[in-house]
């Protein structure tokens, strides 16, 4: 509620110097899932640190907080993100440690390298899955680049986001699949990413199913938005593609399969400003009336004062987006090596300010929860209501065993383990 006591359930460990990041909540709300990593060893480079990417647990009803595999050696071995509780009770989540992958090419004589992004920016995330207390680590999906946001379906499946990095699609698409990596499919968008408001180009993130079987995805660029982008609803079980409707709907439905998710109007252009400010994440809440808990900020500008020749102030200030100040906005490149200086009396984007809301589309209003502070950002909010929970898809219901009388009939089951083998 508005006015609440914020209870710190972290500093017990971190001394409130931790980062905290993809925040969940069990379909009972009785625990806490999320991503943690403890502060950087002064004077050691980056890539010497120790501290990775943690995920931890922490049980409202006895305040025990564990970081969920125990052992320090086994934690640190890469970074673990993104976590989600599965029906059954096991966890899921996104890891550089990719510990099949590494073991597959062990078996076959080869030394066993965690892969990189394909632009060899840094080790690739790949879906896993383990039980609450560590044990049972196994890795389901192996992309080339990463694999992010894994969600769980109302029918038990997961859907997660696929960084498709080729030639032709390097694009962020919506997957689909079975908790132990089979079935695995193209769920939605591979042509569907010049849909952004002005047809600027879009990834699908952080998607989550509603309540009405929908998909709702923050939809933004891959860098230059603060992280944040505009709430989109997708119509994924009558679409493939935003003008593309699935085999039984066509010549019934020609689109769009999206939907803006808010009356906010959101740009996701990067170093222009968006009127109807910036979403960073959202967490619907399943009560029947289709409130959303965003993380938001408004949208701001900074404004050039003149020089008043005083050293120790600051001749900006941040104002509002109002429709005179819009009228004379600097366009900055984020990527702009040598950026221009704004003159008197222009304005450029300001830093965000993201705090926290309800959106309640019933009424088209959006209510502060968590108002935001300057230095600070409010990015992930859950709801600790329970919810309900999905059926349990169970592993291993595609595994084929070897039928010798496959052969009787012409016929065998291809089993794919490497696609750069080629003989044998």
């Amino acid at each position: 509620a508005v006015g609440a006591l914020p209870v710190n359930i972290t500093e017990r460990v971190s001394n409130g110097l931790a980062a905290i990041r993809d925040v969940e909540i069990d379909y009972d709300g009785s625990r806490l899932l999320f991503a943690m990593r403890m502060p950087f060893e002064p004077g050691v480079d980056v890539e010497d640190q120790v501290s990775t990417w943690n995920i931890w647990q922490y049980t409202f009803e006895t305040d025990e907080l564990l970081r969920v595999i125990s052992s320090p050696l086994t934690a640190e071995i890469g970074h673990d993100i993104m976590p989600k509780y599965l029906p059954d009770g096991r966890i899921i989540f996104s890891s550089t440690r990719q510990s099949q992958s590494q073991a597959l090419l062990l078996d076959e004589g080869k030394s066993g390298f965690p892969a990189q992004d394909e632009d060899d920016n840094e080790f690739a995330f790949n879906i896993h899955v383990m039980n609450d207390d560590g044990s049972g680590l196994k890795q389901v999906t192996f992309n080339q680049s990463h694999d992010l946001d894994p969600s769980v379906l109302a029918n038990g499946q997961i859907v997660y986001s696929r960084w498709d990095h080729n030639q032709s699609n390097d694009a962020v698409n919506l997957y689909r699949m079975n908790p132990d990596g089979s079935l695995q499919e193209l769920l939605y968008g591979q042509q569907s990413h010049d849909t952004g408001a002005n047809g600027e180009t879009i990834q699908l993130m952080q998607s989550r199913q509603v309540e009405d079987g929908r998909i709702m995805v923050l939809a933004r660029p891959f860098t230059n938005t603060e992280g944040g982008g505009e709430l989109i609803l997708i119509d994924t079980p009558q679409y493939v593609e935003n003008t593309q409707p699935t085999k039984d709907n066509i010549g019934v439905l020609t689109g769009p399969a999206q939907e803006d998710a808010t009356v906010n109007e959101v740009s996701t252009v990067p170093g222009a400003p968006s009127v109807g400010g910036r979403y960073f994440s959202v967490y619907p809440i399943q009560d029947g009336t289709d409130r959303l808990m965003v993380s938001w900020t408004q949208c701001r500008l900074t404004e050039t004062l003149a020089d008043d020749g005083d050293p120790n102030t600051i001749d900006e200030q941040i104002v509002a987006c109002t429709e005179d100040n819009l009228l004379n906005v600097l366009i900055v490149d984020p990527n702009d090596p040598t950026p221009p200086t704004p003159a008197v009396g222009e304005f450029v984007v300001a830093p965000p300010l993201y705090g926290i809301w309800i959106y309640d589309p019933i009424d088209d209003t959006q209510l502060p929860i968590v108002a935001g502070e300057e230095g600070f950002m409010f990015t992930e909010v859950v709801s600790a209501d329970p919810r309900p929970t999905p059926p349990v898809v169970p592993d291993g219901l595609n595994n084929f065993a070897l039928d010798s009388a496959l052969a009787d009939v012409g016929e065998a089951v291809l089993n794919i383990r490497n696609v750069y083998d080629f003989d044998g």
